[in-house]
């Protein structure tokens, strides 16, 4: 009977270390969720009418949306107004023709690497 009662009571405190271990898990997840939302939020979720609002475009990702709100600040800081539709949509023009042209020079590259390597062996 002893060996019984000492079995319960055994098994009634490893209850409670797993317990105490799923409440301090849950803390700690609570925790780490708020140290990834204030080092590493995800992307927003941009409201499509808070955009054409604010830049009178309608149809920018996020990607775009920051461009546009680095270019507005920088023209409201060095030239003293605030950019025209038409002048946003010249600099994102203007912002994915340099980096279409900058991925082409980099496949150049790669493909010129590839067949130096081929014509090397």
């Amino acid at each position: 009977m002893r060996l019984l009662g000492r079995g319960f009571w055994s098994m009634r405190r490893a209850v409670r270390a797993i317990e105490s271990l799923s409440s301090q898990l849950a803390r700690q997840t609570a925790v780490l969720e708020r140290l990834a939302d204030t080092w590493a939020p995800s992307t927003p979720v941009v409201d499509q009418r808070v955009i054409k609002a604010t830049t009178g475009i309608d149809h920018l990702d996020a990607t775009e949306l920051a461009l546009v709100d680095q270019f507005v600040a920088r023209s409201e800081n060095e030239q003293g107004h605030t950019p025209t539709e038409e002048e946003i949509l010249v600099y994102l023009a203007d912002e994915r023709t340099i980096d279409l042209h900058t991925r082409l020079r980099e496949r150049e590259v790669e493909v010129q690497q590839i067949l130096s390597q081929r014509s090397g062996r």
